[in-house]
């Protein structure tokens, strides 16, 4: 046997920095933006079926005023088209189209297409650049901050995919005039989640400003996209790849993404994340972490956002609890077959035990959590 030492000397990773831009009118300034990042010789557009006619015309039109020229790939809109299927069609169409390492990927869309054109970024010929342009709110606070790509599969959300950060970040609140109020509140509850764990001032002034919220104020949405996309940063930066305090962001998406596969994503992702949200809050007030008094805050302030007790029974009652706990198995918090849970201490702030931000809890704790909003 040969046994063979590989130097340390090896290039390391080069340090990542890229910068989120926040503000109106910003698809016009894309081009100017595009000739500052990395030099490269084309540009592939990815989005899905419905973005490309509400934005893809119009980015395409800015580009070509500037003399840069896109080729632009859709795919079926919609959750269920998050697929390897869906990635290896558009890296093939990419293929076809000879695009070589020298090619930047312009992700333009919600959180399916920035998941599933990032991925593609990720992995074709082993990696190369793309900006991601978020048009949906869930998009804006969350998944387009923090580098993790990739695709669903029939065993769960996002268990195929990789860290790959984009060279840019790009949001135009104009973006939001055109979402019905169901997007907005889907993508809220992303904000709701990082400010109950992170933020007390933040998440009382949403509470606070629920009915400008709705009515889209932009100047107060876009405090909330900025200073959601500021936590989120914070705890990317300290916890990359999911380690530990990176499982603090995906708080309420263990019993969220249970409903989410369950219903075969009939529901959207936000309002999922909601009540799961409702549900993970009742654990840790089981466990006597979190108040009462708080817990009913938290009831309170997702009720006017219609993530309410009511809709959470109607749901509920549609799947077993055992099958609800045997799908959180397969979370990515999920050690030796055992579901690691974040646990709400205090509005603003989350356990933490020996420095460890997950937290084993028994099945029993978890059925009786569901039980509560069944009756």
């Amino acid at each position: 046997m040969n046994t063979l030492s590989i130097s340390s000397k090896l290039p390391q990773q080069k340090a990542i920095e890229y910068q989120a831009r926040i503000g109106t009118g910003q698809l016009k300034q894309i081009p100017n933006l595009l000739k500052k990042l990395s030099p490269v010789s084309r540009y592939v557009i990815i989005t899905d079926s419905t973005i490309k006619d509400i934005f893809g015309a119009q980015l395409v039109k800015e580009l070509k005023k500037a003399d840069i020229k896109a080729d632009i790939i859709t795919f079926p809109a919609g959750e269920k088209n998050k697929t390897e299927e869906t990635h290896s069609k558009l890296t093939h169409k990419m293929l076809q189209k000879k695009c070589g390492r020298d090619t930047m990927i312009i992700a333009l869309g919600g959180g399916v297409v920035g998941d599933t054109a990032g991925y593609v970024a990720a992995t074709y010929m082993r990696g190369i650049p793309y900006v991601n342009i978020p048009t949906s709110f869930l998009a804006m606070v969350d998944s387009s901050i923090g580098g993790k790509v990739g695709v669903d599969t029939p065993y769960g959300k996002n268990l195929i995919g990789a860290f790959w950060h984009p060279e840019a970040v790009i949001i135009d609140i104009d973006c939001i005039k055109k979402l019905p109020q169901t997007q907005l509140v889907n993508g809220l509850m992303e904000s709701i989640k990082i400010f109950l764990t992170y933020d007390k001032g933040m998440f009382e002034m949403v509470e606070n400003n629920w009915k400008k919220v709705v009515k889209k104020d932009l100047g107060l949405l876009q405090k909330i996209i900025a200073r959601s996309i500021e936590l989120k940063i914070g705890v990317v930066t300290r916890d990359e790849h999911e380690a530990n305090e990176r499982m603090v962001v995906n708080w309420g998406h263990t019993i969220g993404h249970a409903i989410e596969h369950l219903s075969n994503f009939s529901f959207g992702h936000g309002y999922c994340v909601g009540y799961g949200i409702l549900v993970e809050s009742k654990i840790a007030e089981l466990m006597g972490i979190l108040s009462t008094e708080d817990f009913e805050k938290v009831c309170e302030a997702m009720n006017q956002f219609g993530i309410t007790k009511k809709a959470l029974k109607d749901i509920l009652k549609k799947f077993s609890t055992q099958a609800i706990i045997k799908q959180t198995l397969i979370d990515k918090k999920a050690r030796n077959g055992k579901v690691k849970y974040v646990l709400l201490e205090k509005i603003g702030s989350v356990k933490t035990t020996k420095g460890m931000f997950g937290h084993e809890v028994d099945k029993s704790t978890v059925a009786k959590a569901l039980t509560y909003f069944t009756k």
